[in-house]
């Protein structure tokens, strides 16, 4: 809902906009070929398990203070 009320006066700066989506897909692209050659499906589901206990673990610690 509040963003339907700033559409009308949101201003996109395209040039920046572009940039990001260029370099967004390319560091997707990238990365998911390195991860394909070097990194395991389990060990990145590893990895990503650990990531996101690692994240909840940081935020329920500045929640709590």
């Amino acid at each position: 809902m509040a963003l339907n009320s700033r559409l009308s006066t949101m201003v996109i700066d395209m040039r920046l906009a572009a940039i990001l989506v260029v370099v967004g897909a390319t560091g997707a692209f990238i990365g998911a070929r390195l991860t394909s050659r070097f990194v395991s499906g389990p060990r990145l589901k590893q990895v990503f398990a650990v990531l996101i206990v690692v994240v909840t673990a940081y935020k329920l610690a500045t929640l709590v203070q």
